[in-house]
């Protein structure tokens, strides 16, 4: 397996994170998917759908479909993570919105810098993704410590977004 430098992994390393991850998600009851097409290495994902709430600043307590999808960026050679929420009658929520739900309050500027609405490069239809650059500097900061970059990255964003991670996970 050829490495490229620090801040990149390989597809291949990619496969082999998401399925290491998807045992552990398994075991832990946890319900990620992966999603592989044996002649294109580059369309394999890992998925997860899920219901997340939100208790806004009134106590009033909202309900969101969540669907969360991690893949190879091959422009950056690194994983991606991508997502949507939709409220109850269905509609996809604003990137506005969904920072106003982040479990971090954060500024628009460096929440937009962080998380963007692009047409997703597998999935082929808008999805908000954390901007691979900043995967980039997780895997130079963690690709010789981490078990798996996978479970680094998400321990990571979680605050960033609705996503429960079970704490199994670093154990």
């Amino acid at each position: 397996m050829r490495r490229m430098n620090c801040n990149t992994i390989t597809p291949e390393e990619f496969v082999y994170a998401a399925r290491d991850f998807i045992e552990l998600s398994n075991k832990y009851f946890d319900s990620w998917t992966i999603h592989q097409n044996d002649n294109e290495i580059l369309n394999t994902y890992i998925k997860k759908e899920e219901f997340v709430s939100h208790r806004d600043e009134n106590d009033k307590i909202f309900l969101y479909r969540a669907e969360y999808i991690i893949f190879y960026n091959l422009s950056y050679g690194v994983p991606s993570f991508s997502f949507n929420l939709w409220d109850c009658s269905g509609k996809l929520l604003t990137l506005e919105q969904v920072r106003e739900i982040s479990l971090m309050k954060i500024s628009k500027e460096d929440f937009y810098s962080v998380v963007t609405q692009q047409e997703h490069p597998v999935m082929y239809r808008p999805y908000f993704i954390i901007h691979p650059c900043h995967t980039a500097k997780i895997v130079s900061a963690f690709r010789y410590t981490s078990r798996n970059l996978i479970i680094t990255f998400l321990g990571l964003i979680t605050p960033l977004i609705q996503l429960n991670l079970p704490l199994e996970y670093g154990l």
